[in-house]
């Protein structure tokens, strides 16, 4: 009696599967790592707030948005099933993350065979540029999930080698494409790029297969009537993508194209977490591989890969045709960004459709090198063959490891590269936030992911681009209400280019100091009077040139918590070439700090090195005075000391500072 062989832990992990199965794993365990240890920046807090809204909502903000609504009608679902959390609203982008990773291998099984899809798969796994975005509540790692499926879809379409009659299996892949492309339209406006991609796609095969065939015209036909169906699905929403697509700003074309080349290439291949000048061995690797990547397998060399592996590769395309798809889709992808001029950091994120025919063409060059090593002019394949193919396949696969560790590292743990900090943000507020604050948001688009932390009264978002007028009418209802103003500073370019914001708040208020989180900086600011002259008389020198001729402080009596107001009046008797900052410090009975103020003159608005002589500077500062300061007896005083070494400049009468005066801390109400 035959007993069953019982499988093996070593038979079971040589299979692909249980390979692609493992490669997920990993893929899982990188993607969820500190999935929620870093705060939504602007466009997350966007996605976080459109899923609250109810369906019709959402459809109707996103006929004035620059997204489709796709992917924010399935995160309004995703929100009712998991909850509205950071991990729960970016895990979302996780399942996605993993979907694209399978498309992958599907992709690089059915044109390479089944170890270069796995290794596409692997180096999709751990790319760090995959992850980012697997970790963002945003629409891109679904936008490169669709993208690969519908790219798989389209291929398994055009599997007809001969040119044939579309049969059944055509028309059921036929449909899958269909849906999977229109998808992708709904998803994000980018996809029209992977259509233009497909439609070269199918160009080349009908050129290379169908042309030949009595059936050209009908393939023909069909493609159109694929096109078709797939604008006829997206056709109720087709005017507002017009709208929204030709309301796009182009990037402006401030790159140097090899440069541009050359940072796309390592966008790709170590993500944005490394620069360029750590990552210079990794993207020459990376260039020689997708070089050789880029050549047909010739047909000997593709069996000699079948005796190596001892995984059956029928169904392959080795051959140019499927080279050639992969090279469409890879570098068709990258040309339109450059010919729709939309190049710039911010917008690398389109590159993430271009990852799997990225990793394809790169596990091929790998899987190339090592058949080649391992097998070359042997016409039997011995066991030492087999293992040498191996060890060269696993060394290209450490070395791939090891090269993305750095960036990987850098994009878990490195607060260079964090995103914008807005619970922290929110957290620092409400801890010393009290009746009479208010929080201005100088671009309108922070109010979703301010208020998704902060849920709060009294945050007011500033108008788009305010003109002299309206950011007059906007702020001076609140420094007539409010005592303390905590202002969000983000993309100023963009939506305050001429910062009239700040420049009124220089003038009108006491700015107390800023803190920056990621690319977002919060100051805070005092209202009192604005006296225009000095209430104390002074005469002294700084330096050589610079005169302080008196001073104003704003109340006699302060609370921890207040922002003391003080106007210092200075003057220049000649031109100063270089720029000061100035420094209005708090010290107790002892001569130790206890509060402080250091800018520049006019909130970093009015240098000292564009000061014109005779004329009277009124820089009015802000300290803001601890909330746990004890009451008593302080000293006020004021230095000016060089921006670049922090040395202080001499006082003509002794010293390197003036003493203003004493101010008086009562206990708290």
């Amino acid at each position: 009696m035959k007993t069953s062989k019982q499988p093996t832990l070593r038979s079971l992990l040589s299979t692909p599967y249980s390979l692609l199965f493992l490669i997920l794993l990993l893929a899982a365990g990188l993607r969820f790592y500190r999935l929620d240890a870093q705060s939504f920046w602007n466009d997350e807090g966007n996605s976080a707030r459109i899923a609250e809204r109810t369906i019709d909502l959402i459809l109707e903000g996103s006929a004035g948005d620059i997204h489709p609504p796709g992917y924010y009608l399935l995160l309004h679902c995703w929100r009712a099933l998991f909850g509205q959390s950071e991990f729960a609203l970016r895990s979302l982008s996780v399942v996605a993350g993993l979907v694209l990773i399978v498309f992958t291998y599907l992709l690089g099984h059915h044109l390479f065979g089944q170890t270069t899809g796995l290794m596409a798969a692997f180096l999709g796994a751990t790319s760090p540029f995959a992850v980012y975005y697997s970790q963002e509540a945003r629409m891109y790692a679904l936008l490169a999930a669709v993208s690969a499926a519908s790219t798989y879809m389209l291929l398994r379409l055009l599997a007809n080698d001969t040119g044939q009659k579309p049969g059944f299996a055509e028309k059921t892949w036929f449909l899958a494409y269909v849906l999977t492309a229109a998808a992708g339209l709904y998803i994000q406006y980018a996809f029209s790029f992977v259509l233009l991609v497909h439609n070269g796609i199918f160009g080349l095969w009908w050129l290379a297969v169908a042309r030949r065939s009595v059936y050209r015209g009908r393939w023909l036909v069909t493609w159109a009537g694929t096109q078709a169906a797939v604008v006829a699905l997206y056709l109720p929403w087709l005017p507002g993508a017009l709208s929204s697509v030709t309301g796009w700003s182009a990037a402006g074309r401030a790159y140097e194209l090899g440069h541009a080349l050359w940072d796309i290439l390592r966008v790709l291949s170590v993500g944005t977490t490394l620069p360029i000048g750590e990552a210079t061995i990794a993207l020459l690797g990376a260039g020689g591989l997708l070089l050789v990547g880029l050549w047909p397998v010739p047909p000997a060399l593709s069996k000699v890969k079948e005796n190596l592996t001892g995984w059956p590769q029928q169904g392959t395309r080795t051959g140019w045709l499927g080279v050639a798809s992969m090279a469409l889709y890879l570098l068709l992808t990258i040309a339109l960004i450059f010919a729709f001029d939309l190049y710039k950091p911010a917008w690398l994120k389109f590159l993430v459709v271009a990852l799997p025919p990225f990793h394809l063409l790169l596990a091929h060059g790998i899987e190339t090198l090592a058949q080649i090593v391992g097998g070359r002019k042997q016409k039997v394949i011995r066991p030492a063959s087999r293992n040498l193919y191996h060890a060269s396949f696993v060394l290209m696969t450490v070395l791939a490891t090891i090269t993305v560790y750095p960036s990987l590292h850098n994009l878990y743990f490195d607060p260079t590269y964090a995103r914008d900090d807005y619970r922290q943000i929110a957290a620092d507020v409400a801890a010393t936030r009290r009746p009479g604050d208010a929080i201005i948001l100088n671009a309108p688009n922070q109010w979703e992911v301010f208020t998704y932390y902060y849920p709060g009264q009294d945050v007011y978002p500033a108008p788009y681009r305010p003109g002299a007028e309206g950011g007059t009418a906007f702020l001076t209802p609140l420094v007539e209400q409010y005592r303390r103003l905590f202002v969000l500073y983000w993309g100023d370019a963009e939506s305050d280019p001429r910062r009239l914001i700040e420049t009124w708040l220089a003038a009108h208020t006491y700015k107390a100091g800023d803190a920056w989180y990621g690319r977002v900086r919060l100051a805070t600011y005092g209202v009192a009077p604005l006296p225009e002259e000095p209430a104390v008389a002074l005469d002294i020198h700084f330096g050589e040139a610079i005169r302080l001729s008196g001073y104003a402080l704003v109340g006699d009596l302060f609370a921890p918590g207040d922002v003391l107001p003080v106007t210092l009046f200075w003057e220049t008797q000649a031109p100063i070439p270089e720029r000061y900052k100035i420094t209005v410090q708090l010290l107790d009975s002892a001569g130790r700090l206890v509060a402080q103020v250091d800018t520049e003159p006019g909130d970093g608005l009015a240098p000292t090195s564009t000061w014109q002589t005779g004329q009277i500077m009124a820089d009015r500062c802000g300290v803001l005075l601890p909330a746990d300061l004890s009451p008593g007896h302080y000293k006020l005083i004021a230095s000016l000391y060089h921006i670049t070494t922090g040395e202080r400049l001499p006082v003509d009468t002794g010293g390197d500072y003036v003493v203003l005066g004493d101010v008086t801390i009562a206990p708290p109400q």
